[in-house]
């Protein structure tokens, strides 16, 4: 008995433990999900007002072009429509932004604006899904200016070193990043890059 009962006390500890971390999941997850359902509905009805209203305050700078922002950061959202992708774009890619939307890189370009727009996403959630991505899938990104698409050029894996995928390109461009492999359990070791080429003609939303 005295040699069982250490093995029950740690049973009973771990059992703890796991309720502990279920229910900071469940809250994570519980507060994540209500955020997404409120900044997409606050940002259909910016969208909304920003095309029946044609507000020049939502027009892009021809010097230092920055989106129109919710005040959570949030800015537009993706979509790839074939693999069911569909998420929100927000500002800079610390942890719980990522948690809560596709970040955006911020040494990189804007959507739709000339250079490299890079993208990065958790491959357990938002970009679940991308490993199946092929040439030319339409990409689109809607934000409170305009519709931009997007057509797949490639898809590779790359180390995380490699961070060259993020250099400006001479064409406007769209990079998606996300770890690999999918079904890794833990930290990933590697990077599943997508690179996609803009299409023209974007689909105003102020006119």
């Amino acid at each position: 008995m005295t040699e069982q009962t250490p093995l029950r006390w740690l049973e009973r500890i771990l059992l703890v433990a796991g309720l502990v971390l279920l229910g900071l999941w469940f809250k994570n997850d519980t507060e994540a999900r209500a955020f997404r359902s409120v900044e997409t509905m606050k940002l259909e009805v910016a969208r909304r007002q920003a095309e029946s209203v044609g507000s020049p305050a939502l027009r892009p700078s021809t010097e230092a072009w920055l989106p129109a922002t919710l005040e959570s950061g949030v800015f537009g959202r993706i979509e790839i429509p074939r693999l069911g992708i569909s998420a929100l774009i927000g500002e800079g890619t610390e942890p719980a932004q990522l948690e809560r939307a596709v970040g955006h890189i911020v040494t990189t370009a804007f959507p739709g604006q000339p250079g490299n727009c890079a993208l990065a996403g958790h491959r357990d959630s938002f970009l679940r899904g991308l490993g199946g991505v092929r040439k030319n899938d339409v990409i689109r990104i809607d934000t409170l200016q305009d519709t931009y698409t997007y057509l797949v050029e490639w898809g590779r894996v790359v180390e995380p070193q490699q961070v060259d995928v993020l250099d400006s390109t001479a064409a406007p461009s769209l990079t998606l990043v996300t770890c690999y492999p999918f079904r890794y359990v833990g930290p990933a070791p590697e990077r599943f890059v997508v690179r996609a080429k803009l299409v023209e003609p974007t689909t105003s939303v102020v006119r």
